[in-house]
């Protein structure tokens, strides 16, 4: 929808206002004479007239035809009317009538096109008719016939059609409203469409109508009409301009679901409460009321609230509460037969951040991360994309004062949750320091220091399992020791501290120095299961050296690639990093441990998060960097970088390697519309428990009508981790304005499974898009089958009816 009109014969009006305020005076002495040469009558004119001659034959009233002693009326200034056709003049009724492709400009950025105008001077209105088009902002009118009152700066637009980008509404039903300097749209028994048509395919229809722009559509006693038939109706409904506000629902077919229908309505709360228009001022709370119809399952219903103040944030600010007394509770999906699960299924979940102004200097704030669930098959069930990056929630509550080099953190970590396995913190104090300068020397410190109380659970149905197992045992069997020490509580109080130096030296302008030594201290007390109290020293060194080389490309250009000109930099470097410390006691109760993974380990201790897995090791990393820089937006952009390198192992604490794979991580991002991701690392040497990964992604987008991304990870001989050789593809293609598919597809080739599968065809109507996918998962046990359909109304996002499968 244009949001501004032409501004036909613009430079033409201008240069004839300026030219007839020069020629002016001239004028207007010549027609005085004119008028004493020929005995004008003595009585003067109307106040606010002047004397024009208009030379001519024929045609009275016209320019060119008109009495030689027209009264001329005075031109309103905050108008400039310009025309391609004749001009008539009514001096007497001070009015003007322009003909021929007419162009009004107010002075208030207004714009309107007639084929004819009827300027009034006394009264203070132009009157258009013909071919009408008004530009008011992003607000267009159309039609035959309009007013516009220009001292006022009104529009009366009743015989109008009018549009508000992109809406269309009905002609001669709404009036415009002056609300707080704000324009604003008032419908009594009107229509909005977004076909822009001259019969339009639908309506909505209601008994009052209040269109506040950029805002909200209110509608009073509300119809749907479509085909001249009404399909749907509502007694109330506001309507934001804002696809996360009003009603939206979302229908589909799951197997562990059935047939289901998701309804959602927000709205904004807090702030006071307009009386015309219902919008809520300074409102910072948005609400969405759940209340979902899921045919296996029964009736749902839930409250959002998000704090919008956070919004930048995406790991904070809201409060999720969600209830279903499910019909079907031990349904499976997963693959893995359930124990029973109680019909009551719940959410609760709180992540928010409260800021204090306790202190002068720094920040101070609280962090809540908080999920109660009513099981642990809920995520599985309601919520598989959270449970697909987040299987297992945190709960913590941490009090954070942080300044410009160092971080103080009090916080508890809880098990809300029994039935998964968390470790607890009751509470953890932690002072971090960044690097910074010690003292004002060359020398560059940093540290951290924490003191907590830590315990560690299995899960409630892990605890029973053993305990089962336990009791079909005699006591002297070895087993029933081991379950024993497994169901045995497992925590300690613990005391850690870290500090690190450095002093970086340069030498000769081309090679760079970083020796590094720190010193640290571990102790454990209260410590319950295996083992007893005990203490740790940790002694560090270590040094980093790198060289750079670079040369310059000034004369490679290509705008394909987003290339001026081409720097490669290539830095060798090599770090060396030796850590000697106390080893724990065998079978000693670790809780800050090692996970598995295919990636190296950090070799800076202050980054080792595995405090209690703290070994012995000797490692020189040696790599080299390549980076290719270009200009850019009148900076430096990084067009392409590669990091290779590879552990050399004095000793291993993990697997007794004495070299690593060789790691190569690539970066290749030349252009919005191709980005490359590639990780690899493949045995060089034959060593102990050899393995080979590669993991990467591309996403490319040849034409503007098609889009491909393929991600894919090989993973073999991994001494802990499983074989893997996992391949995702997605594409969409629009054929043209109409239609359009795209698909998803994941396949497992180390097992010869294709685990899910996604399906879409859009298809663009006149005021509609509509999307139908299918999709399959398979989950090794049962597979799990859907559709959904999707109905979106064009260019409108308040009315927009997202249909998507949410979950997957």
């Amino acid at each position: 929808m244009p949001v501004a009109g032409p501004n036909k014969g613009s430079d033409q009006f201008y240069g004839t206002i300026h030219g007839w305020s020069l020629l002016r005076p001239l004028f207007l002495a010549l027609l005085a004479s004119a008028a004493t040469a020929l005995a004008v009558p003595e009585d003067p004119p109307p106040s606010g007239a002047e004397l024009r001659t208009l030379p001519g034959p024929d045609a009275p009233g016209e320019i060119g035809d008109a009495d030689p002693f027209t009264l001329i009326p005075t031109l309103p200034d905050n108008l400039a009317i310009t025309n391609d056709g004749s001009i008539a003049i009514d001096g007497t009724a001070g009015s003007v009538l322009y003909r021929g492709d007419v162009s009004v400009l107010a002075n208030n950025g207004i714009q309107l096109f007639a084929n004819e105008v009827y300027l009034d001077t006394k009264n203070q209105f132009v009157r258009l008719t013909g071919n009408v088009s008004i530009y008011q902002g992003t607000i267009l009118h159309r039609g035959e016939e309009a007013i516009y009152h220009y001292k006022s700066g009104k529009i009366d637009a009743s015989k109008l059609r009018s549009s508000l980008d992109p809406m269309m509404l009905e002609a001669g039903q709404f009036k415009t409203v002056d609300h707080e300097g704000n324009l604003i749209f008032v419908g009594e028994n009107a229509g909005i469409t977004t076909h822009d048509q001259e019969d339009p395919s639908y309506w909505l229809r209601a008994k009052k109508t209040v269109i506040i722009p950029g805002d909200r559509i209110i509608f009073h006693d509300l119809k749907v009409q479509a085909g001249g038939r009404t399909v749907f109706w509502l007694p109330y409904l506001s309507q934001p301009l804002n696809q996360e506000l009003g009603y939206r629902f979302v229908p589909g077919s799951r197997s562990n679901w059935g047939p289901f229908l998701l309804n959602r309505y927000g709205v904004m709360l807090g702030g006071d409460v307009d009386p015309v228009t219902g919008k809520r001022k300074d409102a910072t709370i948005l609400a969405h009321i759940h209340a979902d119809i899921l045919s296996r399952r029964g009736l749902a219903t839930g409250l959002d609230l998000f704090d919008t103040t956070l919004q930048d944030n995406p790991n904070l600010g809201w409060l999720k509460l969600y209830y279903l007394n499910d019909l079907n509770p031990n349904i499976e999906r997963g693959g893995s037969k359930r124990e029973s699960v109680n019909e009551d299924r719940y959410r609760f979940q709180l992540r928010q951040r409260v800021n204090f102004d306790l202190f002068s200097s720094g920040t101070t704030y609280l962090d809540a991360n908080l999920t109660y669930l009513s099981d642990r098959y809920y995520l599985e069930d309601f919520d598989s994309s959270a449970f697909r990056y987040e299987p297992n929630p945190d709960n913590s509550l941490a009090l954070v004062h942080q300044k410009e080099r160092s971080l103080f953190t009090f916080w508890t970590r809880l098990r809300l949750n029994d039935f998964y396995q968390s470790d607890q913190r009751l509470p953890e104090f932690a002072f971090d320091q960044v690097k910074a300068p010690f003292f004002g020397s060359p020398i560059i410190h940093e540290g951290q220091t924490t003191f907590g109380i830590y315990k560690e659970d299995k899960p409630s149905f892990v605890r029973d399992k053993l305990k089962d197992e336990q009791s079909m045992l005699g006591s002297m069997n070895d087993r029933y020791v081991e379950i024993d020490y497994l169901l045995a509580d497992h925590g300690f109080a613990r005391f850690h501290t870290w500090q690190e130096f450095s002093l970086p030296i340069q030498i000769d302008d081309w090679l760079t120095l970083v020796p590094k030594a720190g010193i640290g201290y571990t102790s454990y007390n209260d410590v319950k299961g295996l083992g007893s109290d005990t203490n740790r020293t940790h002694i560090f060194t270590g040094i980093d050296a790198s060289t750079k080389f670079s040369r310059s490309y000034s004369d490679i250009q290509s705008d394909r690639w987003g290339l001026d000109g081409l720097l490669h930099i290539v830095q060798p470097y090599a770090s060396l990093s030796v850590l000697e410390t106390n080893s724990l006691p065998t079978g000693f109760g670790r809780i800050d441990r090692l996970t598995a993974s295919s990636r190296p380990r950090p070799l800076a201790v202050g980054r080792f998060s595995a405090i209690d897995d703290l070994e012995d090791w000797s490692i020189l990393r040696l790599g080299v960097r390549n980076r290719l820089l270009t200009n850019r937006d009148d900076s430096t952009y990084e067009w392409l970088s590669l990091d290779t390198y590879i552990d050399v192992f004095l000793s291993d604490p993990e697997f007794g390697r004495s070299v690593s794979n060789l790691y190569n991580d690539l970066r290749w991002h030349p252009v919005p519309w191709l980005n490359l991701v590639l990780e690899t690392q493949i045995p060089v040497f034959k060593t102990t428990d050899d393995f080979t990964e590669v993991a990467g992604s591309i996403r490319f987008m040849p034409n503007e009508d098609l889009e491909i991304a393929v991600r894919q990870r090989f993973l073999n001989n991994h001494p802990i981790l499983e074989n893997s050789n996992r391949l995702e593809l997605e594409a969409y293609k629009r054929f043209n304005d109409e239609w359009g598919f795209g698909f998803r597809q994941q396949w497992e080739f180390d097992t010869r499974t294709l685990e899910a599968q996604n399906y879409t065809i859009h298809r663009n109507l006149d005021s509609w898009a509509v999307s139908l996918g299918l999709f399959h998962r398979d989950n090794s046990v049962e597979d799990e089958y859907g559709f959904y359909l999707g109905f979106t109304l064009k260019d409108f996002p308040s009315l927009s009816l997202p249909l998507s499968i949410g979950a997957e």
